[in-house]
């Protein structure tokens, strides 16, 4: 089957946070997505959606660097926006500035139709929990009923996804030691031999 892989970025990156395991954010989406398919696969994207913050430099850089070490590992950036936002804040009993993610929802639904169309895709590997992807889902299936749609909830979060997940053609939970299967280089080069990304300090390394 032609195969291509969805990532929705901050809802696996909080999951992963949850762990208390820094070394697990240095992981390869595109090993970790190819280790879902079987053997006469082919795996034709692997797309990552994200967005970068503006306002904490030292969390906005180690991003930065993630998305470079993914790229050069095969993996297509989609990148949304946040927006300053009003919303009532139970602790201090008013509304309150924050900062919202926009797009990224609309973004992966457009992506993954598209590419039903365009490039044929027969199986679909949906990396999030979130139930905003549920109308996609249901578009992709009434349309392509021969696509098959396989949801990987991040860690911990396949209870939250039942929604989305009676609505896709199978399931599962990632894992963490499924992410330690699948580090990133420690440093990463482009063919010149310049360093373009590498793992910060801050996530120590990959147990064996």
């Amino acid at each position: 089957m032609r195969v291509a892989c969805y990532i929705d970025g901050f809802n696996l990156y909080h999951a992963i946070d949850a762990l208390n395991d820094d070394r697990l954010k240095w992981t390869d989406l595109r090993s970790l997505a190819q280790s879902y398919l079987r053997d006469d696969d082919e795996l034709i994207r692997t797309v990552f959606f994200t967005a970068f913050n503006t306002w904490d430099q030292g969390k906005r850089g180690r991003h930065v660097n993630y998305t470079n070490a993914l790229q050069a590992h095969g993996v297509e950036l989609v990148l949304s926006r946040f927006d300053k936002v009003q919303k009532h804040c139970h602790d201090q009993g008013r509304y309150c500035p924050l900062r919202e993610e926009k797009q990224t929802d609309v973004a992966i639904a457009v992506e993954v139709l598209s590419d039903c169309y365009e490039l044929g895709t027969e199986r679909i590997v949906l990396i999030t929990s979130d139930s905003d992807q549920i109308p996609m889902v249901k578009r992709v299936r009434s349309t392509f009923p021969e696509t098959v749609v396989y949801l990987v909830a991040p860690p911990k979060r396949l209870s939250v996804a039942r929604e989305l997940s009676a609505e896709c053609s199978g399931k599962t939970e990632l894992t963490a030691g499924r992410l330690r299967q699948h580090p990133l280089p420690a440093t990463i080069r482009n063919g010149k031999g310049k360093v373009i990304a590498a793992r910060p300090a801050v996530y120590g390394g990959h147990r064996a």
